[in-house]
C-alpha cells in the first residue's frame, strides 16, 4: 500500500507526490485538465480525463517496459494514479515524427501537401528537440538562471533547439520558418549547463530510446489499424542514475488517426471539437491500449541436410524473448 508524502508539484494535467517512507517512488497522479495552445483560456475539463489519461500511460509503459525500454513506471494504483520511480526531469520535450504536420509544417511551408493529398511521410523518422522554460525563464540545477526574455504570449516559451548536437544550443522559434527573421531569437545556452559533461552522450541516448519508442508504438497501432502520426516524450534520470522515459505518454502525447485519417488525439480539442465528442475519443482511446501486445516472435533456420552448420547458438540466445527453430 502506497502512501502520499508531501506533494512534489503541480502542472496543468498532473500533480507529483511524494511516496511515504520511499524516497525513491513519486505518485503521479492525473488531473481532468485539457489545455490547448498554452493558453489557460482555453484549458477545459471533462470527468474521464484523469482515468482514460492514467489508463493509456500505464498500458502504453507496460508494453514499452515489456520490449525492453526504459520507462519510469511501476504500477497503477488508482483509476487516475500510478507509481513512477523518482526522476530528476531533463528540461527537454523530445518528438519524434512520422508525418510533417503541425508545428513542423509551420516550419516547413515547403512541405504543404496540396488539398486532398496526404501529409508528407518521412520514411526515416525525424526526431527534435525543444526546451521546456517556464515562462519563458530556465533555471538549472545549481540555481543558475540560464535563460531568460522568451515571451509566451508570443509562443516563444518551448523553443526549438535547431543544433542539439553542439554544446552551444541556438534558440528558435517552434512555430515560424527559420529563415525568418523574428525566427532566431538570437539566444543560445550551453548543453553541459543542463545536461552535465555527458549531454553529448545523453542526446544521443535520448533520441534512441525515442526511436525505439515510437517504432514500437507505431507497430502497436499499425495491428490495431491506427496511424501514429508524431508524438512528444521527456526524459528524467532516475536515482540510480538510468535515463528513462518519464512524465506520461497518453492521448496528448501524440496524434492519432484511424485509417479514414479522422482525428482520435488531443488535436481534435485543438481542432474545437465538442468537449463531450473528445471525451468519447479519449475513452476509445483508453480502451484501445487495452490490447496492446508485444507480438510473439521466431527466428527459422533452415538447413538442407545434418551435415549443413549450425548458426551460432551463443548469439542466438540473447535475442530476449524470440523462439529458435532449426528445421532440416
Amino acid at each position: 500500500m502506497f502512501q502520499k508524502d508531501q506533494k512534489i508539484s503541480e502542472g496543468k494535467t498532473k500533480i507529483i507526490w511524494g511516496v511515504k517512507d520511499n524516497p525513491d517512488l513519486v505518485i503521479i497522479e492525473n488531473k481532468n485538465d485539457i489545455t490547448a495552445f498554452d493558453d489557460p483560456a482555453f484549458t477545459k475539463q471533462f470527468k474521464s480525463k484523469a482515468e482514460n489519461a492514467t489508463i493509456v500511460t500505464s498500458n502504453v509503459f507496460k508494453l514499452l517496459k515489456n520490449a525492453g525500454i526504459p520507462v519510469a513506471f511501476q504500477e497503477q494504483i488508482s483509476s487516475n494514479e500510478f507509481i513512477s520511480p523518482k526522476c530528476e526531469m531533463m528540461p527537454l520535450e523530445v518528438v519524434a515524427r512520422r508525418y510533417a504536420v503541425g508545428s513542423f509544417l509551420k516550419r516547413h511551408p515547403e512541405l504543404i501537401s496540396k488539398e486532398n493529398e496526404m501529409p508528407h511521410r518521412f520514411h526515416k523518422l525525424v526526431t527534435e528537440f525543444f526546451l521546456k522554460t517556464t515562462k519563458g525563464e530556465l533555471i538549472n540545477t545549481n540555481g543558475k538562471k540560464i535563460l531568460e526574455g522568451l515571451d509566451p504570449l508570443k509562443g516563444e516559451e518551448d523553443p526549438f533547439i535547431l543544433n542539439p548536437l553542439d554544446n552551444e544550443w541556438k534558440l528558435f522559434h517552434s512555430k515560424k520558418p527559420i529563415w525568418e527573421e523574428q525566427a532566431n531569437f538570437n539566444k543560445t545556452i550551453l548543453m553541459n549547463e543542463i545536461l552535465g559533461d555527458d549531454g553529448l552522450e545523453k542526446i544521443n541516448e535520448m533520441e534512441e530510446i525515442l526511436r525505439k519508442a515510437f517504432l514500437t508504438l507505431e507497430g502497436a497501432w499499425n495491428t490495431l489499424g491506427f496511424r501514429i502520426i508524431d508524438m512528444k516524450i521527456e526524459f528524467g534520470i532516475s536515482q540510480n542514475g538510468e535515463l528513462m522515459i518519464a512524465d506520461v505518454i497518453d492521448n496528448d502525447s501524440w496524434r492519432l488517426k484511424d485509417v479514414d485519417w479522422e482525428e482520435l488525439s488531443k488535436e481534435a480539442f485543438r481542432q474545437g471539437e465538442e468537449l463531450n465528442e473528445v471525451e468519447k475519443k479519449y475513452e476509445f482511446v483508453a480502451s484501445l491500449t487495452k490490447k496492446f501486445r508485444i507480438p510473439k516472435q521466431a527466428v527459422v533456420f533452415w538447413r538442407g541436410s545434418d551435415s549443413d552448420p549450425l548458426p551460432d547458438m551463443e548469439i542466438l540466445e540473447k535475442t530476449n524473448g524470440v523462439d529458435i527453430e532449426i528445421i532440416t
